[in-house]
């Protein structure tokens, strides 16, 4: 039987997965500052830039990093460990102290996302250049390791320079301050609330979008607004802190003390501008040098018994114990986290209970009710002007109508008609006044169920019933997609813009033909003959008439 078997792994596809798990380009900001706080830098220097593509028109993007920490030494560390320089280009192979969150020696790993990588960084005298001898990214998808080179001189100097060449990503990404500033201040060092814990370090961090001629430097750190508790002003303007403060959690199977960082604040909406967007923001994160790495809401979900309080809250728990999964975007369930959650959840149920956060969300209640009611009262307020400007402009449009020449018809409409139904109310008028120029009476009107009207007339001593079309202008029977058919009679106010000749929309073509009484025509199409009727040319035809 075969023994001392030992399993084979798959050293290119681990490469390939691991910066794969890298979905947001952004995410190179994060690592390459992180790598350059563990450097022990002050000083940080990102650039993007757009440089042509060979043998092709698109354009590449060239990211370089640059610090003035440590830098990397290509000495061997000793006991069979590999140097500094080594452990940049290998894959879980870092040497940092744990805890940290470069210690699993992925980060760098999302720069094996493009055409090139190129090293060069200065310490105890010498410098160390390194560059990958082939594309890294091409390599990997070919399913091997891409391989790289070094070479170590006597050079003065501070610092590491990395450049990073046709990364894979979207322009737009990294095209301004505008798309960067707010995933920088959340979720890399440039963010870090360390200073509430006695954390003396900074780093000043300059930032060059594709956009930009020259780096811009950015504030380091993130802060709290000042403390605002005068319930008074409103709940909109409170800002009330809770902590710094530091948790024993409990002691782990191996003896080892678990220890959280929390700080929170209750803010109220006038101060949510600190954080990107409230409902993706706002609530408790999971932390790790001082930098959020996850959100996680349903703890404070479940401690406060309610789903939207969070919006409220801002609570950072930072726990050095915490273990990251491999595109540190999320943190692991070991028994570390398992002890550090029941802190944070005892720090929450205490918020809870304080005497100023039950006044708040008191006192806000009261605001939106009292908001609710101003917004009601305005949306009223609103609609009634909406409704006397309608009214208003309804009658100034009526009052500058034309009027209607009706001196033979009683009862008629004052003004002309403007459309179907003002039409069909003159033409009952017309009825009841015994108007000469309608000889028919109305039996039925339904303009829902195709042709409008039945009417009744007599023709020729004989009771007929008949089908009538009512419109306000004939011109529209030629917009309709096909002629009128099984028409008897048209009845409209006015022709409008009809030609003696002209075609329906499916190029059949219509005649108008006047008869001898003044509005009254007959409509040829194909083998129909329609009698048309059109009441302003029968009512001025009338008024004409000597008494």
């Amino acid at each position: 039987m075969p023994t001392g078997i030992k399993p084979r792994v798959n050293e290119a596809r681990e490469f390939l997965e691991i910066a794969k798990d890298f979905k947001d380009p952004k995410e190179i900001l994060r690592e390459a500052l992180s790598n350059c706080w563990d450097a022990g830098a002050s000083k940080a220097t990102i650039k993007f830039s757009l440089l042509p593509c060979p043998g092709s028109k698109r354009k590449k993007i060239r990211v370089e990093i640059i610090d003035n920490g440590d830098g990397m030494s290509a000495d061997p560390r000793g006991d069979g460990k590999p140097s500094e320089v080594e452990s940049f280009f290998n894959l879980g192979d870092s040497y940092k102290h744990y805890g940290s969150i470069g210690s699993k020696g992925h980060g760098t790993k999302i720069y094996y996302k493009s055409l090139g990588i190129t090293l060069d960084s200065w310490k105890d005298g010498h410098r160390v250049h390194a560059e990958t001898e082939v594309p890294p990214w091409e390599e990997l998808l070919r399913g091997k390791v891409p391989t790289y080179r070094y070479e170590k001189t006597l050079e003065a100097g501070q610092g590491t320079h990395i450049v990073v060449d046709g990364f894979q990503a979207k322009h737009n990404e990294f095209s301004s301050l505008d798309e960067l500033i707010p995933y920088l201040r959340w979720f890399t060092v440039l963010g870090s609330f360390g200073q509430y814990f006695n954390s003396p370090r900074r780093m000043d961090v300059a930032l060059k979008p594709l956009e930009s001629s020259s780096p811009v430097t950015l504030p380091y750190g993130f802060e709290f607004p000042p403390e605002q508790t005068d319930l008074a002003q409103g709940a909109d303007s409170i800002c009330k802190l809770f902590g710094p403060k530091r948790i024993l959690c409990g002691v782990t199977e191996e003896g080892n003390e678990v220890y959280v960082d929390i700080i929170g604040a209750l803010l109220g909406e006038n101060h949510r501008g600190i954080v990107p967007h409230t409902y993706t923001h706002m609530g408790l994160w999971l932390c790790k040098d001082y930098i959020r790495v996850e959100r996680s809401n349903e703890i404070l979900e479940a401690v406060l018994k309610g789903q939207y309080y969070y919006r409220s809250l801002l609570i950072f728990a930072n726990c050095q114990q915490f273990d990251l999964t491999a595109n540190r975007n999320n943190v692991r369930t070991e028994q570390e986290y398992d002890l550090a959650i029941e802190g944070i959840k005892t720090f929450c149920a205490e918020l809870w209970k304080d005497e100023f956060v039950e006044a708040f969300f008191a006192s806000k209640k009261n605001d939106e009710e009292t908001k609710r009611d101003e917004e009601k009262a305005r949306e009223h307020a609103e609609r009634q002007a909406k409704w006397q400007q309608t009214r208003k402009e309804r009658l100034n449009l009526y009052k500058g109508r034309a009027n209607l020449p009706t001196a033979s018809v009683k009862r008629a409409p004052v003004k002309e008609p403007r459309n179907e139904a003002e039409t069909g109310l003159l033409l009952q008028a017309m009825i009841s006044s015994g108007h000469p120029g309608v000889d028919f009476v109305i039996g039925e009107y339904n303009a829902t169920n195709g042709v409008d009207l039945i009417i009744e007339q007599t023709d020729k001593d004989m009771d007929m019933l008949k089908w009538a079309e009512l419109v306000y202008s004939l011109d529209r029977l030629y917009q309709w997609p096909h002629p009128p058919e099984g028409y008897h009679c048209i009845i409209c106010y006015q022709l409008g813009a009809v030609k003696e000749v002209q075609d329906f929309l499916d190029g059949q073509t219509g005649k108008l033909v006047p008869k001898s009484v003044k509005g009254k025509y007959t409509l040829l199409v194909g083998s129909d003959s329609i009698d048309i009727y059109v009441l302003r040319e029968l009512l001025i035809a009338a008024a004409s008439k000597p008494m």
